[in-house]
C-alpha cells in the first residue's frame, strides 16, 4: 500500500491476467503515474536503460520531467526490434471503495504513459476520497513487465518553489532544522490522514462481518429447533406405534 510522496521504481510480472496494487494519495494532494510495459525476456542492458529513462522523467529537476525518453542508442534501439510482442495491455485506476473506474487507458511496449491529476475533481473530505486501486491488465502469449512510478504533486511542488526562492547553502542551521521538521510534521499529518481513513474502513469491514455472523447464529438456531421439532415428532409416532405411549 503506497502512501510516500515517492516510490523507487519496480516491476510487475505476469502473463494473462491481472495485476492490481493500491495506492493512498493525502487529502488536498493529487499525483501523477507513469508506467512503461516491457516484455518478460527483454535483454538486462536495453530494461536498464528504460528504468534510468524513466527515472529521468519523474525527477523534477530533469530536462525530461514528465516529458519523453530520450533518443535510445542504435544498438539497444536493434536488440529492442528483435522482439514480437503479442499482447494487450491496458490499466484502470478505480477508487477503492466506490469501485468507479476514474481511468481506463491502453499501454504500448516501449512506450512511456502518463496519468496526471487521478485525484482530480474530488473534493472535501471523505472515506472513499484518496484509496485507488491500480490494475493493469494482460491479455496475449507474451510475459509483460510494467515499470511503474508515481509523483506526488505537492512535493515536487514544494521542489520546485524553494529552487527559485533560496538554495539551501543560504540557509541556517536552524531554518534547516525547521524546514525539515515541517517537513516531518506534514508527513505525520499525511499518516494520520490515511490512518483515520484506515480505521473507518476496517470498522465498516468488522461491522459487516460481525452482521454476517450474527444472521448466521440466527439461521443455526433455526435450523437446530427445526431438527430437534422433527426429531420429536419421529420419536412420538415411533414409541406409539410401538405402543410404548
Amino acid at each position: 500500500n503506497f502512501q510516500n510522496s515517492r516510490i523507487e521504481l519496480y516491476s510487475l510480472f505476469f502473463l494473462n491476467h491481472q495485476q492490481c496494487m493500491d495506492l493512498n494519495i493525502p487529502d488536498g494532494d493529487d499525483a501523477h503515474l507513469l508506467f512503461l510495459p516491457l516484455p518478460e525476456s527483454i535483454e538486462t542492458e536495453v530494461e536498464d536503460w528504460f528504468f534510468t529513462e524513466l527515472s529521468e522523467m519523474s525527477r523534477p529537476s530533469s530536462v525530461q520531467f514528465l516529458k519523453d525518453l530520450a533518443k535510445m542508442p542504435q544498438h539497444l534501439s536493434d536488440m529492442m526490434r528483435q522482439h514480437k510482442n503479442r499482447a494487450r495491455i491496458s490499466v484502470m485506476i478505480e477508487e477503492e471503495e466506490t469501485k468507479v473506474v476514474t481511468k481506463n487507458q491502453a499501454l504500448e511496449f516501449f512506450r512511456p504513459t502518463i496519468i496526471k491529476n487521478i485525484a482530480k475533481g474530488s473534493k472535501g473530505w471523505d472515506v472513499t476520497r484518496g484509496n485507488y486501486r491500480i490494475c493493469v491488465n494482460a491479455r496475449g502469449s507474451t510475459d509483460i513487465r510494467t515499470i511503474f512510478d508515481m509523483i506526488k504533486i505537492s512535493e515536487y511542488q514544494d521542489q520546485m518553489e524553494k529552487r527559485h526562492v533560496v538554495k539551501k547553502d543560504h540557509l541556517t542551521p536552524l531554518e534547516r532544522a525547521f524546514d525539515e521538521s515541517a517537513a516531518l510534521a506534514k508527513s505525520i499529518m499525511d499518516e494520520m490522514h490515511y490512518m483515520e481513513k484506515r480505521e473507518i474502513r476496517m470498522k465498516r469491514t468488522a461491522d459487516g462481518t460481525n452482521a454476517r455472523i450474527r444472521w448466521f447464529s440466527y439461521l443455526s438456531i433455526l435450523i437446530l429447533l427445526g431438527v430437534t421439532w422433527v426429531q420429536m415428532k419421529y420419536l412420538k409416532g415411533y414409541f406409539r406405534k410401538k405402543k410404548i405411549l
